[in-house]
């Protein structure tokens, strides 16, 4: 699969269907296999931490989760990237999942968050297979008793939502104990998909102001991300792009 480095991090150059098709191919040919995301703030994450990154390079699949890694993209001469948002993603990866018999389990948010995004989905999607749900913060269940729950199920692939870089690493560390062919790193999809956190109108996502929306719903929880990350973001690009063209 051909990949493009984004400031030392390895991401796919894939669209929706490519998603799918490695998903559905992963679970099928033996092995733990891990799929994680990235946007400007998981890039920056990843300048910063080491141990993050590195858990990124060794995912099976790395994908464009932003408008800005998109851009920084195009200016480091790398490939055409698709911004693919889990919100972009869940419905038709669900329609998926239906056809051909991929079990699920969901793990992350708040109490409560995980089942309400189970009935939600199988209201439209009645022959889905989700075979266990539990929060990310381990208060139900514990974190033991997850990995157990896990183990006895046996799903095809574990959403797991708890957000960059704490996510990967929980994945990465407990990958040995996950009995789940496909582990994948959804970050705050489940808050979408309980209606606990409104989508961005589709002008904005077409734009690339995605960003803005979420800043706007949530400005003290995100305004450190995007008023400080991104503008730390675009200058680490524009230094890298200056050092290629040097």
């Amino acid at each position: 699969m051909k990949t493009t480095n984004i400031l030392g991090v390895e991401v796919a150059c894939v669209g929706l269907l490519d998603i799918l098709s490695c998903v559905g191919h992963l679970r099928t040919i033996g092995g733990r296999r891990a799929v994680f995301y990235v946007n400007a703030h998981c890039i920056n994450t990843a300048c910063d931490d080491a141990e993050y990154q590195q858990i990124l390079n060794q995912a099976d699949l790395v994908y464009c989760d932003g408008m800005g890694v998109v851009w920084a993209s195009n200016m480091l001469g790398g490939c055409r990237l698709e911004k693919n948002t889990g919100a972009d993603w869940i419905f038709p990866f669900c329609e998926f999942a239906e056809q051909k018999g991929i079990s699920l389990y969901l793990l992350g948010g708040k109490p409560g968050v995980a089942k309400t995004v189970r009935q939600n989905l199988l209201n439209t999607y009645t022959a889905l297979k989700i075979v266990g749900v539990s929060d990310g913060y381990f208060i139900e269940n514990s974190e033991q008793v997850v990995l157990n729950d896990i183990k006895l199920l046996h799903p095809d692939v574990v959403l797991v939502g708890m957000g960059s870089p704490v996510q990967e690493k929980w994945i990465s560390r407990h990958r040995g104990e996950i009995h789940a062919p496909v582990c994948w790193g959804v970050g705050a999809l489940f808050d979408y998909v309980a209606e606990i956190e409104p989508r961005a109108p589709s002008w904005m996502s077409a734009v690339g102001l995605e960003w803005l929306w979420r800043l706007i719903v949530n400005p003290s929880g995100k305004w450190k991300r995007y008023l400080l990350g991104n503008p730390i973001f675009v200058y680490r690009v524009l230094m890298a792009t200056f050092r290629l063209r040097r």
